[in-house]
């Protein structure tokens, strides 16, 4: 059992394995090189307002996990229904894309097309849904499961405009798994409402409960850090790791600049949730240059937000929508999550832009961007620049991890050779280059700290 272990990263994975390594009587230090914590699920505080790094609310269909979030508020967090709608053609529909949606929700015929089409492709299929895995891609998987007219005008131009990459080259793990069900399956769930214990699709998971602090989706970070330091433990804000070192007889030695000092400090272990390139890049033993190489072909879609300040309420009626062919992929307002979240009678409209990183929209201005939003905002009937008051800006560089149709095969070779030091172990969305949500992020911290008792302690891969 290790008596002191360091966490890079101060998100919820990295903020989790900490809280429980505490509650069994271990040291853990957390680095962050962010002056807050939350990573992802972070919010930018300006004054009185409050900015999500996109839209976030809590859900889980663990009830374990649910209770723990919500014991962290002493029950404040009061449960509500999760609205997400996509905006087509002028028109709200159901999102996770269901059966109902698609024929009374996008129009006759539009509706009926989709049918058709998706009735032609299960006849010629025979019915079946092909295995999603790193070699389909999410062309192949889309046409297959939903047929040619619905893969043409909804999941070709809403993924290449999310990811930035044509589908015929990404995976169809790309694609979240609540759009994998077939539209039998999700027509038979939406009549008979029923989740069992076996059923873990997305369409399911949807229909939790959602939980939102106050003043920002940050807040569940902030209380498991205050847990963390109550503990055995310490976070350091602000700092910068450099190196990663595995020490004769298996200890570990991460170095960190501080208010521009180098410093170090050893541990018997080292958890760490920041992007895989990153972590290759600073370990030593140095790393082989063809393993290397295999870490950088992992690449992170960035994501950039941009915050306007209104009067206007009630904008979206809804937590979030999705658009197509618009600068951005995602809208928000944020008194759909939390009056609280703004001065009384203001409000956030917040809009998701998709990029890579150093693309145009990475380097942009929050003006910039503002510039190129506005106009797509006020036709749509939104928001007119005269409306906005002031503009916020939050930028992510390691948002989602790019699922290429040979990512597998690169990540195996990575996470082979990071087994070898026997004292690191990789968690999180970055880390495993794994997209998770926050219950999921929580759940897999929580086991990997419970963990600790073995020498090797890397979770692997998909």
């Amino acid at each position: 059992m290790p008596e002191h272990v360091i966490v890079l990263g101060a998100g919820v994975s990295g903020l989790s394995a900490a809280w429980r390594l505490t509650q069994k009587e271990i040291r853990a230090d957390v680095f962050e090189s962010a002056p807050a914590v939350g990573g992802l699920a972070g919010t930018l505080r300006e004054g009185p307002y409050c900015l999500d790094i996109g839209p976030h609310s809590f859900f889980s269909e663990d009830q374990e996990i649910v209770k723990t979030v919500c014991d962290l508020f002493g029950g404040r967090l009061q449960p509500a229904p999760r609205r997400v709608k996509f905006y087509y053609k002028e028109k709200y529909i159901d999102y996770p894309l269901t059966t109902l949606g698609v024929l009374f929700q996008m129009g006759f015929f539009s509706g009926l097309r989709a049918a058709l089409s998706f009735l032609k492709g299960k006849l010629f299929s025979h019915g079946r849904v092909p295995a999603s895995g790193e070699d389909e891609t999410v062309e192949a998987w889309a046409i297959a499961s939903f047929g040619e007219y619905l893969y043409t005008s909804f999941f070709k131009p809403y993924t290449e405009q999310f990811w930035k990459i044509p589908c015929s080259e990404l995976s169809s793990r790309s694609i979240p798994t609540n759009t994998r069900m077939s539209f039998m399956n999700t027509l038979k769930l939406l009549f008979q409402q029923k989740v069992t214990k076996a059923g873990n699709s997305l369409v399911e998971r949807e229909m939790c409960p959602t939980y939102y602090p106050d003043t920002g989706f940050a807040e569940i970070a902030e209380q498991i850090a205050r847990r963390v330091e109550e503990g055995q433990g310490r976070i350091h804000l602000g700092c910068e790791v450099t190196g990663v070192t595995e020490l004769p007889g298996g200890r570990m030695r991460v170095t960190y600049r501080q208010e521009g000092h180098l410093k170090e400090m050893e541990c018997d272990r080292v958890i760490s949730t920041v992007p895989i390139p990153v972590l290759t890049g600073m370990l030593w033993p140095s790393v082989p240059p063809e393993v290397l190489e295999a870490a950088k072909k992992l690449e992170y879609r960035s994501l950039v937000v941009l915050g306007m300040l209104t009067d206007k309420q009630n904008m979206l009626n809804c937590g979030y929508v999705y658009l197509l062919n618009r600068p951005y992929n995602r809208m928000f307002e944020m008194n759909e999550f939390s009056t609280f979240t703004s001065l009384p009678g203001e409000n956030i409209l917040a809009v998701e832009i998709p990029c890579l990183q150093n693309s145009a929209a990475w380097t942009a201005t929050k003006e910039e961007l503002f510039d190129m939003c506005i106009p797509s905002l006020a036709a749509d009937g939104f928001i007119a620049p005269g409306d906005v008051k002031k503009i916020f800006l939050v930028k992510a560089a390691h948002a989602y991890p790019i699922y290429r149709k040979d990512y597998g095969l690169q990540l195996s070779r990575v996470m082979d050779h990071l087994k070898k030091y026997k004292s690191l172990a990789t968690l999180g969305r970055c880390g495993e280059f794994r997209y998770m949500d926050v219950d999921e992020c929580m759940k897999r911290a929580f086991d990997l700290a419970e963990s600790l008792n073995g020498r090797s302690t890397s979770f692997g891969t998909l």
